[in-house]
């Protein structure tokens, strides 16, 4: 922890350090320019952004994207990397204002090296900026297209190549795999908001007076706002999924009292057990949703759940048919592709004696015999009502006199080492 520690403070001191020494470089090329535009420019485009950015859309693992990178790409291609660093950097200031001052000075350094960096590469590859050399300039956008791509690609990437690196280290996750898990949903939002930017570049050069300027570009916020709420409904739906999943298993744990809980219990030692084998940051999330509903079969189980006598041979049948109930109502509201397939086979065994399909080593999903392990820690280590709480070392043991046949060895030992760590506790 003390190593992750230290590699971060020194990532974020360089980060800082390359922030400030950029943001200066691109203030002694501002100098150049007159100064009345170069503020008209910061104060418009930056309102424009503040206000395009003040209602930000979460998105999956707590990211967040705005409309302002459309308002900031354009005035990148109107002002070039400086204004735009300066808009950029002020209004995640104002936006951010309420947060720790580690965090702003991060964000002004990572958003300043972004547009610096995506300034630069539009002009290495032939672009023109509307405002140069202290005048507007007509600027044919149509023939820069190569140009725009690559500054489009170059400001998105870097922000959130500089933002994963952080996290990266602060989780101690791997970066390639970080990076999959968490930024696929944004690249292509952003990818989208290019174009409004664009347009908002060539409006921006038309009109001679600014009132018309000003005018014609507020008008743009318009489909900025619709595309930013159609998003957001989207968005919104996979909420209203996730809901439907938490009162399923609600409903549950209140035909079955003794396994309050279980399920985001299961789902911790899961992910622990995950990370611990380095399984693929990019399934991670398929896997804690199988988790959190590896038991949702049991629906289908109500006549037996909690019958006292001893279970016939038609209960154990109907027993053995909960991990596919449970694979069909994850499917039914399924929002993280392969969960499904995930739960259905988390009664597997390696020796292929489990069910419902008898799949054997090498047959069995590696997230399945991970949430197996979990779900079988945490069931010996809890009160029953049959039984008390078996103590931790009891558990592994048995879980280590099963692996093989019972249990995938490779978790089991990924248990045992978080275990002997004191990283897992057997403790709620």
């Amino acid at each position: 922890m003390q190593q992750t520690s230290r590699r971060l403070v020194i990532y974020l001191a360089a980060l800082y350090l390359a922030g400030l020494a950029i943001m200066v470089h691109l203030c002694l090329q501002a100098l150049r320019e007159p100064l009345r535009e170069t503020l008209i420019g910061i104060a418009f485009f930056g309102t424009l952004s503040l206000i395009a950015s003040s209602s930000p859309v979460r998105l999956p693992r707590g990211s967040l994207m705005s409309m302002g990178f459309a308002v900031e790409f354009a005035c990148l291609l109107v002002y070039g990397p400086a204004v735009g660093a300066w808009v950029s950097v002020l209004s995640a200031v104002i936006l951010l204002h309420d947060k720790p001052k580690y965090r702003i000075a991060f964000n002004s350094a990572q958003l300043t090296i972004a547009m610096a960096l995506a300034g630069w590469a539009y002009q290495w590859a032939g672009g023109e900026f509307v405002f140069s050399q202290g005048s507007f300039h007509a600027v044919g956008f149509h023939g820069y297209v190569l140009a725009l791509a690559l500054s489009a690609t170059v400001l998105i990437f870097t922000n959130m190549a500089l933002v994963n690196t952080a996290v990266a280290i602060a989780s101690n996750r791997p970066l390639i795999g970080s990076f999959l898990a968490e930024y696929p949903w944004m690249i292509a939002q952003f990818f989208s908001l290019a174009p409004f930017g664009v347009l908002m570049a060539m409006v921006y050069q038309m009109p001679e007076a600014l009132n018309e300027r000003i005018i014609a570009l507020l008008l743009f916020l318009l489909p900025l706002f619709w595309a930013r709420y159609a998003f957001k409904g989207y968005m919104d739906m996979r909420e209203v999924h996730h809901q439907t999943v938490q009162a399923l298993i609600k409903a549950l744990e209140a035909y079955d009292p003794y396994t309050q809980d279980h399920s985001e219990q299961v789902t911790g030692l899961a992910e622990a057990i995950a990370r611990e084998m380095h399984f693929p940051e990019t399934r991670m999330d398929a896997l804690l949703f199988a988790a959190r509903l590896h038991d949702i079969g049991k629906f289908a189980m109500e006549p037996v759940l909690n019958k006292k006598e001893k279970l016939t041979d038609a209960d154990w049948d109907l027993i053995r048919q909960h991990p596919g109930e449970g694979e069909r109502i994850v499917a039914a509201v399924e929002i993280q592709p392969g969960a499904a397939r995930i739960v259905r086979a988390t009664h597997e065994r390696p020796d292929g004696k489990g069910y419902p399909d008898g799949l054997k080593s090498g047959q069995i999903d590696p997230a399945a015999s991970i949430v197996a392990v979990a779900d079988a820690f945490h069931a010996m280590t809890s009160n029953r009502a049959y039984r008390d709480a078996q103590p931790v070392a009891f558990a592994v043991e048995e879980l280590e006199r099963n692996a093989g046949t019972q249990f995938d060895p490779h978790a089991v030992a990924a248990l045992r080492r978080l275990v002997e760590s004191g990283v897992i506790t057997g403790e709620a």
